[in-house]
């Protein structure tokens, strides 16, 4: 729908409240308000905002702290997509916004409440208003906020080497958290090289793999984490079955690593083209969007959104609808 950071964890938070919020295991955990050097952070939140924190007995004062923080990052564009909407899509944006507030608070709560991991309220304030000042485009898929500076240091994990985790971002930076399991702790640790076992365990649904690997790679440089043990990146030309396989800045495209390509090259799915292309299956080839008021049979097909028939059945065509000026 709109290309821009915050609607990416939007949309994962929303997929996420359907999906039971995060990928903790179901273990309970409570806030430790003296875990946590919180201030107040510079964002506001109005009574019917007020997230529902999965983190048993939480402080208030350190639930209202992380909510202002999360309130204020996910309605900081508000004002700049109110002119790009129409009132049924800005509604829609800020109920997503909100939905995400709740989720975000919920991972940060989560973290604090094992007293591994430290927020930075000053570093929350400095994320917000960032994100009032700065329209941040969309750059993947899984791009979300918590990868762009200062966002990236709201949460800094507390545990040295050798210390029992169950996250990365619980690890002090550059360790990585290994052999995890539902009800045993992991340990934190310098990241494994190639062949060596790891965890991939991402944290929350906003602070996602991507994210954590910028201070907690999950394996050491030129391995990746296939789940279970740390795998050599396949090269420029090579078979690979997945993007994390391949060598940094290359992606899977049709069974072998390289760079995404452009519009008129051949594809089979929309992860085969360059970001923000998608794969015409009629065509076999990458393509443009497609704009307001132009057939589609899938949502990948347009700039907005595809405005499919009642019963879709992948051949009948719809129209593409602009989406808070999408085109």
């Amino acid at each position: 729908m709109r290309s821009r950071i915050v609607a990416v964890a939007i949309a994962a938070a929303a997929a996420a409240v359907v999906a039971a919020c995060h990928h903790e295991p179901p273990e309970p955990v409570q806030v430790d308000a003296g875990s946590s050097s919180t201030t107040a952070a510079s964002a506001s939140s109005s009574p019917e905002d007020t997230a529902s924190l999965d983190a048993g007995e939480a402080d208030s004062g350190v639930k209202a702290v992380l909510h202002a923080f999360c309130s204020g990052a996910f309605s900081a564009d508000e004002e700049r997509m109110r002119g790009k909407c129409s009132t049924a899509d800005f509604t829609l944006t800020q109920q997503m916004g909100r939905a995400a507030a709740g989720v975000c608070a919920n991972d940060l709560a989560i973290a604090l409440g094992r007293s591994r991991a430290d927020f930075d309220a000053d570093v929350g304030g400095k994320c917000v208003e960032m994100l009032h000042q700065k329209q941040l485009a969309q750059g993947s898929e899984t791009d979300t906020l918590y990868q762009h500076a200062p966002c990236d240091r709201v949460l800094t994990g507390l545990q040295p080497e050798g210390q029992p985790c169950r996250f990365s971002v619980e690890c002090k930076d550059g360790l990585a958290c290994v052999g995890y399991k539902v009800g045993v702790d992991g340990t934190c640790k310098k990241p494994p090289a190639a062949n060596e076992a790891c965890t991939l365990q991402p944290y929350g649904s906003l602070v996602n793999v991507a994210a954590s690997a910028l201070h907690h790679p999950a394996c050491a440089a030129g391995a990746f984490c296939d789940g279970t043990t740390c795998q050599p990146r396949v090269a420029s030309g090579k078979a690979c079955s997945k993007s994390e396989a391949c060598a940094p800045g290359l992606s899977c495209v049709m069974g072998k690593c390289g760079t995404r390509p452009g519009v008129g090259t051949a594809c089979a799915a929309s992860g085969d083209c360059a970001f923000g292309l998608w794969c015409d299956h009629a065509a076999g080839k990458c393509a443009a969007k497609r704009t307001d008021g132009q057939d589609c049979v899938s949502q990948d097909a347009c700039k907005g959104r595809c405005d499919l028939p009642k019963k879709p059945d992948g051949h009948t065509a719809g129209k593409c609808l602009a989406v808070c000026g999408s085109g």
